[in-house]
């Protein structure tokens, strides 16, 4: 209950106003991944050229595995857009979503 009163009393305008500031300024440091967020569309349909299999119908399992897709694909363009940097950090997380994809895979295997 102290945890939420501590919280409570700080939250202010003052402290919502600073999260903005640092949110932008998180921004502005990762601005070179790239504009993946206008290029995700054009990359997914490349990869689903039939269109995504998992609508309307669909369980939580095949939406886990979808989405973890996802950030596959999304550390994959955020490396691709830093390709002279050879960007370890998004390399190393294509590596880990890789193999909780592996995961999800086995787990829902028939």
């Amino acid at each position: 209950m102290e945890d939420f009163k501590k919280s409570k009393d700080t939250l202010t305008k003052e402290s919502i106003s600073l999260n903005l500031i640092n949110a932008n300024e998180t921004f502005n440091e990762r601005s070179d991944y790239g504009a993946t967020y206008n290029q995700y569309g054009n990359v997914l349909k490349a990869l689903f050229p039939k269109g995504l299999p998992l609508w309307p119908e669909t369980s939580a399992e095949e939406m886990n595995r979808f989405g973890n897709l996802t950030m596959i694909v999304h550390k994959l363009m955020r490396y691709c857009n830093q390709w002279d940097d050879k960007h370890k950090d998004s390399i190393h997380d294509l590596g880990v979503y890789a193999f909780i994809q592996e995961g999800i895979d086995d787990s829902t295997k028939d």
